[in-house]
């Protein structure tokens, strides 16, 4: 449980860092996407747009997506199946690890605010829903949509490890969940078909990943296990130091000499580590933002960077910096 909604704690800071990288580099493939797709989805809404459908979708959206993650992991803890559920975690853990490097170097926006003439109906349904949507949402993590992907990935965990059929009936409705999820996306003016695509290539991703790795992360994450190794600790602390320093040797010993995935895993990381340095650099540039001397809050989306500058003695003031033309 610690490992999935450990996620939720990176939201604000990644979105932070999403957005001060998007206002430094304007960095984004949503025309490539554009151009590739054309109107497909301006067509969707147009042909099935009323205001019902429009409210009961808007809605389903909001709900829908956080009602189909939770009961697809806290159903099987309810159900004291330790096996499916052990799985499912990991699998959603991975959805997220996978989607990050997306949001912060592949930005796409929402096809309300880039096709002409089409609206982005669940955001502008109503000023509530707009503020909370705001509050959460940079409206540039379009790719891969998450909407179909989590749930993509649950139902192919689903299927990949339910051995007897029980959870039949739950495949089923996620299906079908999955299904009116994706019409809804493409309606509302959100997501792109592409999004649609990455998401279904994250999650089979991911349930390959958990399907390599459950071993290992679940041998020393399972709580369990943690307790026993923890009793033991205070009952025999030499045997537990023992037992730890074995553990160790077996880890370590297959990287004493060097093999090709070895080779392969430290470039990555080398790659990832330069890649860090370069975000950080990206993100933490100096704006001259004119007029401003005090400023409490401050984001960027697009071409544009907002300070908000509280002076002391004097009104708050709100200072807006064209990133293209320096005004």
């Amino acid at each position: 449980m610690v490992i999935v909604f450990s996620v939720y704690l990176w939201k604000d800071p990644l979105d932070q860092i999403d957005r001060a990288l998007m206002a430094s580099t304007r960095i984004e493939i949503t025309p490539y996407i554009y151009a590739i797709e054309g109107d497909v989805v301006l067509w969707v809404q147009d042909k099935f747009q009323s205001k019902l459908l429009t409210s009961g979708l808007t809605h389903f959206y909001v709900m829908g997506y956080m009602t189909a993650i939770f009961s697809a992991f806290i159903y099987p803890i309810y159900v004291d199946d330790r096996y499916m559920a052990d799985r499912v975690s990991l699998t959603m853990f991975y959805v997220y690890i996978l989607a990050v490097p997306f949001y912060l170097f592949l930005n796409v926006r929402v096809t309300g605010d880039v096709i002409p003439g089409m609206e982005t109906l669940a955001y502008d349904l109503t000023p509530e829903i707009r503020n909370w949507f705001a509050g959460i949402d940079p409206f540039t993590n379009g790719m891969p949509s998450l909407h179909v992907g989590m749930p993509v990935a649950i139902w192919l965990a689903f299927i990949r490890w339910d051995d007897d059929g029980r959870w039949n009936r739950f495949t089923n409705l996620l299906g079908v969940f999955i299904l009116v999820t994706s019409f809804t996306i493409v309606y509302l003016g959100i997501h792109w078909i592409a999004d649609i695509l990455g998401g279904v290539i994250i999650a089979h991703l991911a349930v390959a990943l958990t399907d390599k790795t459950r071993k290992g992360v679940w041998g020393a994450f399972d709580e369990r296990l943690i307790g026993r190794r923890f009793a033991l600790l205070i009952d025999n602390p030499k045997l537990a130091m023992k037992k730890a320093r074995r553990i160790i040797y077996r880890t370590l010993r297959p990287y004493r000499q060097a093999s090709k995935k070895q080779t392969s895993a430290a470039i990555v990381a080398v790659l990832f580590l330069t890649t860090t340095i370069l975000v950080y650099d990206a993100t933490h540039q100096s704006f001259p933002l004119e007029g401003v001397e005090f400023p409490s809050e401050a984001t960027g989306e697009g071409e544009w960077m907002i300070a908000v500058n509280e002076t002391p003695d004097e009104a708050p003031m709100i200072t807006a910096w064209n990133l293209s033309t320096t005004e």
